[in-house]
Formats: structure tokens, sequence, C-alpha cells
């Protein structure tokens, strides 16, 4: 066991969670804090801002809500290396449950959230194999930022590859060269990728070259659905997901699963405003996108808003120049993210044209689109209010002592203008003596 340096000493771990490390060691079993709660907790101790996708409340599967915004974010579990068997963790902790084949994980509820037990050793009468060290426990994870823990109990570290230091560095890495950690383990692909995007690493020669190695012999067995999924979605929510969509590519499985993705998107993704199904559309633009999502089993809704923003895009040839009911068709399709998250894309793609003149004037006319469509929401608006109004038409004609014409409608739209401004004066009296102030200011539109 090496013990680290002063300097890197991570942020203090949830109350809960460090009272479990505690009423463990007291009962003789050490334990460290690892994985991605560790992993947070470093950063934030170096005074680093935790990526957005990489914090506390983490996005655990990018599904939007009704407006097509980011998912309401999940905590992530944290996760405890416990040098124990099994059986010890379960006398220790008797409310914990084993959720892991053969009893490889436990997890104990806690007041900041589930806890997941790792024991390093199996149950009484296993293989002598089955008794592990930590060492040997955190080398079997193959990946350098999961290949380190931390023990609170002593403030001492358990780093057997020097990933540390790489890890501090900004650089993943395997734990080993021999065997081939993608070849043990092909979910290492999707792994590797989530940890690239969400700490803003970047792969090691060592680590690529692994993964190209190993890919031709483990393309059949490479998890795709779900699995791929959640990792994927959690890679685009990231703040830089460039390199892991990089990796990804360089290493071969880009290719075989989603032929079509290219580099130029991979870098643009960063750019876009975080709106899950404008990132997917973004990434999977030229490929086969009907069959991605069958292959990744992507949610319905989730699927239908990718589609229907790759139909969309680019969104000044989607609606039909001068036709307002182009225009209400694309405000009926997409939520207001959405289509805010649709014109930026496209203006990326306009500021990296080489043709100046034609990208100007590109430019120049997705502004106009864009002032079209704030004018047609502002429209949808009063007229979302004027319906709500404590007066109608036949009132302001009524109070008025005029007929209909073109000043009913204005007199409601100043009236919904008032009530967006202050609410409370949507009732009956109030609004009568407005609409009275208001004609005596206007007497030539009652003409």
């Amino acid at each position: 066991m090496r013990q680290s340096k002063p300097e890197l000493h991570p942020r203090g771990l949830p109350k809960a969670v460090a009272e479990v490390c505690a009423h463990l060691e007291e009962r003789g079993l050490r334990t460290f804090s690892h994985g991605e709660g560790l992993l947070d907790d470093l950063r934030a101790a170096s005074g680093a801002d935790i990526p957005a996708a990489a914090a506390h409340d983490r996005a655990e599967e990018c599904e939007p809500d009704e407006l097509g915004a980011a998912p309401r974010p999940l905590r992530p579990t944290r996760s405890l290396l416990c040098v124990a068997r099994p059986d010890q963790l379960l006398r220790a902790l008797p409310r914990a449950v084993v959720t892991g084949e053969r009893a490889e994980r436990l997890t104990q509820a806690s007041a900041d959230g589930p806890i997941d037990l790792v024991p390093t050793e199996a149950f009484p009468g296993r293989p002598s194999a089955d008794r592990r060290s930590p060492e040997a426990a955190l080398l079997a994870f193959g990946l350098g930022p999961l290949g380190f823990a931390f023990r609170p109990a002593d403030e001492s570290w358990c780093d057997p590859a020097d990933q540390l230091e790489a890890f501090r560095q900004g650089r993943l890495e395997p734990v080993a060269s021999v065997p081939n950690v993608f070849e043990a383990a092909p979910r290492r692909y999707w792994i590797a990728a989530r940890l690239l995007a969400e700490y803003e690493l970047e792969p090691s020669a060592g680590l690529i070259a692994a993964a190209r190695e190993a890919f031709t012999s483990v393309a059949e067995r490479l998890p795709q659905a779900q699995p791929a999924r959640r990792e994927l979605a959690r890679v685009l929510a990231a703040e830089r997901p460039g390199p892991a969509l990089a990796f990804l590519r360089e290493s071969g499985v880009s290719g075989y699963l989603f032929p079509g993705t290219t580099a130029v998107q991979e870098e643009r993704i960063a750019l876009l405003p975080n709106v899950p199904a404008i990132r997917w559309a973004a990434w999977l633009r030229g490929s086969a996108t009907a069959a991605a999502l069958a292959r990744l089993r992507m949610p319905h809704a989730l699927a239908r808003q990718i589609e229907r923003a790759q139909t969309s895009h680019p969104i000044e040839r989607s609606v039909e120049a001068g036709r307002d009911h182009g225009l209400r068709r694309l405000l009926q399709r997409h939520a207001p993210p959405e289509i805010s998250a649709l014109l930026a894309w496209r203006r990326i793609e306009l500021e990296a044209s080489p043709n100046r003149s034609e990208a100007q004037e590109g430019l120049a006319r997705l502004d106009r689109l864009e002032k079209r469509i704030e004018e047609a929401r502002a429209a949808a608006e009063r007229t979302g209010l004027v319906r709500t109004l404590a007066l109608d038409g036949e009132a302001v004609m009524r109070l008025l002592d005029a007929g209909p014409g073109p000043h009913v409608g204005r007199a409601l739209a100043h009236l919904a203008q008032v009530i967006a401004e202050h609410p409370e004066a949507n009732e009956p009296d109030t609004l009568e003596a407005e609409l009275r102030r208001w004609a005596a200011a206007h007497t030539n539109l009652l003409d």
C-alpha cells in the first residue's frame, strides 16, 4: 500500500458514508472510499469545478421531460471497497442487501443515498483465488481512475498502479498492459468513454492501443441496448464529450455500431446547449439513425424527439420561407429549448463554413427566423392571456359602447399585457377601470 502526497487529499465524505466507514473499521474491516464518489471528492478538493455531468447530482438516464430540457438528475451511488467477506459485511451491517452476482456487491441504504460495498473476498468455502488483497481488487477494475482508493481511518492511499498522479494530470490509462483490460471486460469501452467525458481526461497512447488491439475479438461481446445507452447519455451530457467520442471512434466502437458518425460532429457537441435530443441528433447525423436508436433501445419519447430534430435540421429549411404555417408546425413539433438548440446547431455549422459570404447570408437568414420565432411566441402568449382575461370581447364592446372591429382586439391585447405584468389585476373591476383609461387615451382607435 502506498501513502500519497499530502496535497492529494479528497474532500470529506458525506456524513452517513463516513459513519459507515467508521462502523466497519471498528469491527476490524478496513474500508476505502473508491470510485466516482472519490473522483468527485478529489476534484472538489483541488479547487477544480466538478463537471456538470459528474457532479453529485448526476443525470443517470438522459430522457428529457415534456419541455425537452435535460432530465432531473439523480445522485450517484457511493462505493466503498472493504477488506472483508460478504458474510462479515452482512453481520456488521444487517440491513445491507446483496445486489451483485455471487455477492460481489452489497448495498446499504443511508441518509446520503445508497452505498455500494465491494468485498475483496468471497464467502467462506470459495477457492483461495477468491480471496484478494485490496491492491489486487483495485487492479481488477482495469482503468486508472478506478485503480486507487482512500482509507479515511488513517488517511492513507492504496494505489498499486500509481494511477493517482495520472488522474491528477488529466490522463486515463489502463492499470496494466497484460492482460488486455478491454478483452477481459468489453464493457470498459463504455466506462472509459464516460470517465474521459465526465472528468475531462485524455486517453493515454496505451489506452487507445489496448482498445484497438482488443476490438476485433470482442466486438460481438460489446454491451449494447440500455448499458450502452446509459453510458453514452452521460458522455453526451458532459461539458467536454469530444475526447470520449473520439476514443470510441478511434477504437472502432463507433464505426462498428454507428457507422456514419464523424469527427466533425463529435467536436461540435460541446458547443450545443445540453438538450439531450439535439445532442443525440447531432452526434448521429450522417448515420443510420433509426437503426442506431433501435440498437440502443432508445425510449420511445426520446427517439421521436431525436428523429424530429434531425428532420428539422437545418432549421431554416424546415420552415417554408415567408409561410406562417411552416413556423407554426415548427413551434408545435419542438419545445422552446429544442428550438433554441436547433438554432445554435445551425449557427455553429454556418460559422464553420469556409465560404464566408454564404455563411454571412445564412446567419442573417437565421437571425430573421429567430426574430419571427420570438414574435410568434409572443403572439401565442398574448392569445393565451386573452383567453384567461376576466373580460371578453362582448364585455369590451359593451363597456366601450362600440360594435365589432379591430379596436376590440387591440383592447384585449392591451389588457393581456397588463395582466402579464400584474397577474393580480385579472379581475373584472380592475380590468374595466384599465379599459376605460386606455380608451380615453386612444380615442382615435375607436373611430
